[in-house]
């Protein structure tokens, strides 16, 4: 579940920072399943304006679309790499705070992800347990 809460945070702060395409491209690569799982949030979690983005972009959607989808993890990475890239560390920080074990265990064995990410992952680790 902690991986929802991550998805729901990563929108709240593409959202923030007027990235619309990369949260509505978030959202398009995540499987219905997912998503509706991130609308049943509580209301805290999943802000008002993240409710409508998701319920718009799931409106839209084609039928065969989940055929394309990729986990939240997957796509997460995504998100990281380019926060990672804008020199965005604090918010990746604060997805993270978001992750439980199993979810940041996940996202280190990801392909692909930029290698500072996997640095501070495993910082943020090292610090959390002690």
């Amino acid at each position: 579940m902690s991986h929802i809460s991550a998805l729901a945070e990563a929108l709240h702060q593409l959202l923030d920072a007027r990235q619309q395409r990369m949260a509505e491209w978030l959202i398009d690569r995540c499987r219905r399943d997912v998503l509706d799982e991130l609308l049943e949030l509580p209301n805290d979690v999943v802000h008002a304006r993240i409710g409508y983005v998701v319920r718009e972009r799931l409106r839209k959607r084609r039928p065969n679309a989940d055929e394309r989808a990729i986990s939240a993890m997957e796509a997460l990475r995504n998100v990281l790499n380019l926060w990672c890239r804008e020199g965005r560390r604090a918010t990746i920080r604060t997805l993270f705070r978001e992750l439980d074990n199993e979810a940041m265990s996940s996202l280190s064995r990801q392909p692909d992800l930029d290698s500072e990410v996997v640095s501070m992952l495993r910082d943020y680790c090292s610090r959390a347990h002690h």
